[in-house]
Parts: C-alpha cells; sequence; structure tokens
C-alpha cells in the first residue's frame, strides 16, 4: 500500500512549516538571551537611583531584588532571598514588586524577572536575570 503523492506533500509542506517555527523560537529564546546579558554588563558600574528606599544601599554591600508576584521563577527566588537577608547582617537587601513600582524597575533598567542586582558602594557591581540557586548567590555576595 503507498502513500499518495499528494498527501506525502501535505506532509512536507506540515514539517517544513514545523521546522521553521522551531528554528524561529529558538533564535528568538537565544537572541533574548543575549540581549539580557548584553544589557546586564552594561549595567555594571552605574549608579544607583537615587530613590529613598536605596539610601541604605550606597554603603556597603546590598541586593536589590525585582520580583513579581505572578511569576513563577520569583516563588523559587524568595525563599532564598528571605534566608539571606535575614544570615547576612553585612548586607543590605531591598526588594522592589514590578507590579507595584513599574516607574522603579524602569529606573532600574530591569527587563526580567527574577533580577537580582548586587550593589556596593552605591554602584551595580552584577545583575542576575532568572532564578539562582542559593549557592551561587552567597559566593556572588563573598
Amino acid at each position: 500500500m503507498a502513500i499518495p503523492d499528494s498527501l506525502m506533500k501535505v506532509a512536507a509542506i506540515f514539517f517544513d512549516v514545523v521546522f521553521v517555527l522551531i528554528v524561529t523560537y529558538v533564535i528568538f529564546v537565544v537572541g533574548i538571551r543575549l540581549y539580557w546579558a548584553f544589557k546586564s554588563k552594561r549595567m555594571k558600574g552605574q549608579e544607583i537611583p537615587d530613590i529613598p528606599e536605596f539610601h541604605r544601599l550606597k554603603k556597603g554591600k546590598g541586593v536589590i531584588y525585582v520580583h513579581s508576584p505572578n511569576c513563577k521563577p520569583c516563588k523559587f527566588v524568595d525563599p532564598i532571598v528571605k534566608k539571606l537577608s535575614k544570615e547576612l547582617k553585612d548586607v543590605h537587601f531591598v526588594k522592589v514588586n514590578a507590579m507595584e513600582n513599574p516607574e522603579v524597575v524602569r529606573k532600574l533598567g530591569v527587563l526580567a524577572t527574577p533580577s537580582l542586582i548586587i550593589t556596593e558602594g552605591g554602584k551595580v557591581k552584577e545583575v542576575l536575570i532568572g532564578p539562582i540557586n542559593e549557592g551561587t548567590l552567597r559566593e556572588k555576595l563573598k
């Protein structure tokens, strides 16, 4: 029993379209990740905005944790940030809700949640975008 030529043509077109969609998706995701990496590198060394909540970050080390209440990866990072804020007394932690404070998030230049901006002496030392584990964050805060 042979498969008709018209069915083979339809199947070939279908698989071509699926292939193009998958390649487009991969290029889009990789492009976004590269842009985020580029943007976070550009933020290094910049002064943190002059916002009242950030005044305690002007001296010593600090972390600005940008989150959203309906973000699944943020729910993974929340307990880590809470635990480290209790343990590390020499590091100041500031939580910024992206839904409630969009102007602050815009001034910071944050593109995605969760984002952790590590500061030292009032300047951005490093930007971590996406979920992060406790060991990595501890290492970055040393």
